[in-house]
């Protein structure tokens, strides 16, 4: 799905606000409930949330950077601000869970009591509202692309995975009754094995985006497929697309009739980049470099249609 810029940016902050909001009332519903009924499952599940928030937070304000307009100091925009986030949101992730795991290995050779019964439903209601603000999150993340979103996202994730764990943990506690107290900790060892695959796969994306890695295959056919149907244009020879925050930049050279004019060349540029921009609403800009046509008629991806002197145009 594609969204102008401004709703772009708009979607992703307040779906980030509203995680804070909630991650900010179950940390503290969660620790004071693990305290009360000696489930540390719980208390680490409450810390996470903790972590969760700060790690929104970096996002929020990773997001607000990102959409401010290009200046002098940044004539191509504050874009990264956004994949920074997103780097800073998968470390933070797969920090949460060494932790938790570490607490959990630690709590295994030390004694403590069974977890009491009415951390249950406290687990239930968490478990239910995380994975509901996860989809959220993650349907706004793939309506903006935003990859420090989609991090947020599976913090959410994490979260409802390791209550889960310990929801399960804790049962097998008290029906096990003495001998099983540290069940609920075994089970949080479990759901950290979730949290640090999840974790690493968000920080591969992050880092591909932050080295300016290719944009999405779908999306470089598409911006060919737009390009070689502009009237005039015989073959798209070269495109180049990276992801810079919540929108894309691209280069691409197309192939002309040499013996067109300078000025008709230049109206072909535009026309290339009006009809890219148009398709693909979150182009942030496109540089079109015109060249002669070498009499090649296939373009980079199967197809190409089809007039220029070699000329840049932005």
């Amino acid at each position: 799905m594609s969204l102008p810029a401004s709703a772009v940016s708009a979607t992703a902050i307040h779906a980030t606000i509203r995680g804070i909001v909630v991650n900010a009332t179950l940390a503290a519903v969660k620790i004071v409930t693990g305290i009360i009924g000696h489930s540390y499952a719980l208390i680490a599940d409450g810390i996470e949330s903790i972590n969760d928030i700060v790690a929104s937070v970096v996002v929020l304000i990773s997001l607000k950077v990102s959409s401010k307009p290009p200046d002098e100091d940044h004539p191509y925009g504050h874009g990264k601000a956004e994949q920074l986030g997103a780097l800073f949101s998968a470390i933070s992730l797969l920090a949460a869970g060494a932790t938790i795991a570490f607490q959990s290995t630690k709590n295994l050779f030390s004694r403590h009591e069974s977890p009491a019964w009415f951390t249950l439903p406290v687990l239930l209601i968490v478990i239910v509202t995380k994975e509901v603000l996860s989809r959220y999150a993650l349907k706004k993340s793939d309506e903006t692309s935003s990859s420090a979103l989609k991090g947020d996202a599976w913090h959410h994730r994490s979260d409802a995975i390791t209550s889960a764990a310990a929801f399960l943990g804790i049962v097998v506690a008290l029906i096990g009754g003495r001998g099983y107290e540290k069940a609920d900790d075994i089970a949080a060892l479990v759901g950290c094995l979730v949290i640090g695959f999840n974790g690493i796969s968000l920080l591969r994306t992050a880092l591909h985006e932050n080295m300016d890695g290719a944009a999405p295959a779908e999306l470089l056919q598409r911006a060919e497929f737009v390009a070689s149907r502009v009237p005039h244009v015989r073959r798209v020879e070269k495109l180049r697309m990276k992801k810079s925050g919540l929108g894309y930049f691209m280069d691409l050279h197309v192939q002309v009739n040499g013996r067109m004019s300078v000025e008709d060349g230049h109206r072909v540029a535009h026309d290339v980049k009006d009809a890219i921009r148009k398709a693909i609403p979150r182009m942030d800009d496109v540089v079109t470099h015109l060249e002669p046509y070498s009499g090649r008629e296939r373009s980079l991806t199967e197809g190409g249609a089809g007039d220029t002197p070699s000329q840049d145009a932005s």
